[in-house]
């Protein structure tokens, strides 16, 4: 029997410094430190083939609206962008559309990766499950999910929304695979060559118990299934809950060693805390994406080569860019897939129409006292409270522009949390050196960072430990300065 600890170990001397233990997602927050587990490999007669085993990791970004993937050669170091076949022309090729289409009961992928709206259109996925999971039932995004069904049972409701998750992961992790095989040829030719893939959620959802456990079940079921739909072919949704029910309880402890949910923030700004231009301190990051800005306080340290996350505080809020169309259609009572994908259009083209400027204004708002919330929560995790002062920027996200976000972003720190008026910096994420990228395609990086940062094995991963792992101090731990009082000047001083 080979061990693959073993195989794993030795990839590490060759390739990594040394790591301490690690903090990984479980399906119940708070975590305690543990080394991870890794898959033990049968191995058949020895190889003709001289070479090390692969070890290919993949990062997966899911999406509300669209997904990214960068794949990893764990041997040599190199990451590469999985590019979806038959866009490569396209100005965004790595774009994975997360929309689903549904005629008749059968499920199918859409064709056309450039429109996010859609007849008989089953958008933003993800944002789905999480309402699935907090048993949020009235939320307006299980609204196309409801219609299809035409059921109003929670618990079909429910199901059918994992089915569609499912499917939709399975077929991306298929095609991902083939196209590993397709790199290396010979890929598979040895019984250890191995794949496993990372998967981000939101720090605040991944801290939730039943969220969390959720995406697990999800993420689990997609990868066994991920060569049956393969490519995502029409199907029944009722052949998708049966090729769920058919997965042995054996298959499910390899499966749970080569599948890994980690933060999406951590994921996200891992290229950062590996490069030279990162520094230990306090940050605050700002995902925006198509359905909600997700939002995280952070302590970052490294201490001994390691690097750590330290969360203070995040938070979800259903404030994404999809939201600018539509509540832009939603002032002419109108919100049908044709008139949100018109209003989508007139808004990335740059548009100022009234409803536009009014939707974008509404969100401003909101974010501006979203952030200060969030600003608020971490700012109580602080034993000396002016550490907030020093607080540093990073934005992300395929929706992040000037306004409304980063000025929303922006206004809290010239509030009443600040002793005075700060400007934090804003940072950059640096392009990294590992991965594949021709002339012209840095500017991917903006979309890519969180997929990049999932592409490197886990336990290579920052550490990290969740806001809930960590106590509120107590009126006596905060530290407050003390006041000099001057002496009074003696006769002789006067």
């Amino acid at each position: 029997m080979s061990n693959w600890k073993g195989f794993l170990q030795r990839l590490k001397e060759k390739l990594f410094v040394k790591k301490s233990e690690k903090y990984i997602a479980t399906d119940s927050p708070p975590q305690q430190a543990k080394t991870v587990s890794v898959p033990q490999v049968k191995v058949g007669r020895k190889s003709s083939l001289e070479r090390e085993p692969y070890f290919v990791q993949i990062g997966f970004d899911f999406g509300t609206a669209y997904s990214k993937c960068v794949c990893r050669d764990i041997i040599t170091n190199k990451a590469w962008v999985y590019l979806p076949a038959g866009f490569e022309r396209m100005e965004h090729p790595f774009l994975i559309s997360s929309v689903l289409l549904i005629r008749n009961g059968k499920l199918s992928h859409v064709e056309n990766p450039g429109a996010d709206y859609h007849a008989n259109g089953l958008y933003h996925l993800k944002h789905a499950l999480e309402k699935v999971a907090l048993r949020q039932w009235h939320d307006p995004v299980l609204d196309p999910y409801r219609n299809a069904l035409g059921e109003s049972d929670v618990n079909q409701l429910a199901a059918f929304i994992r089915n569609c998750a499912v499917y939709f992961l399975a077929g991306a992790f298929g095609e991902i695979r083939g196209q590993v095989r397709q790199r290396f040829p010979s890929f598979g030719m040895r019984a250890d060559d191995y794949v496993a893939l990372n998967l981000a959620v939101p720090v605040a959802d991944a801290e939730r118990p039943e969220v969390n456990r959720l995406y697990n079940q999800v993420l689990f079921g997609a990868w066994v299934l991920a060569d049956e739909l393969n490519g995502h072919p029409v199907v029944d949704v009722v052949e998708v809950e049966r090729l769920l029910t058919k997965i042995s309880e054996k298959e499910v402890p390899s499966v749970k060693d080569a599948c890994f949910i980690y933060p999406e923030a951590s994921a996200n700004v891992q290229g950062f805390v590996r490069s030279r231009v990162s520094s230990p301190g306090i940050y605050l990051f700002s995902d925006t994406g198509a359905g909600t800005v997700d939002q995280s306080v952070f302590i970052f340290l490294r201490d001994d080569n390691c690097e750590h996350l330290t969360y203070l505080h995040g938070n979800v809020l259903p404030l994404g860019s999809s939201f600018i169309e539509r509540r832009a259609a939603s002032a002419f009572r109108r919100t049908d897939w044709e008139a949100l994908e018109a209003w989508k259009q007139r808004k990335e083209s740059g548009g100022v129409e009234p409803p536009l400027m009014e939707a974008r204004n509404a969100i401003h708002e909101e974010l501006m006292r979203g952030t200060e919330q969030t600003l608020a929560r971490a700012k109580q995790k602080l034993i000396v409270k002016s550490q907030l002062d020093q607080i540093r920027v990073i934005f992300g996200g395929g929706g992040h522009c000037e306004y409304p976000y980063k000025a929303a972003v922006m206004r809290p720190f010239s509030g009443g949390l600040f002793r005075r008026v700060i400007s934090p910096d804003v940072l950059g994420m640096p392009v990294p050196i590992d991965l594949e990228l021709e002339a012209g395609q840095a500017r991917w990086m903006r979309r890519l960072s969180v997929a990049y940062g999932l592409s490197f094995e886990r336990s290579e991963l920052a550490t990290f430990t969740y806001p809930v792992e960590l106590e509120t101090p107590r009126p006596e731990e905060i530290w407050r300065p003390r006041r000099i009082i001057q002496d009074a000047p003696t006769k002789d001083e006067c």
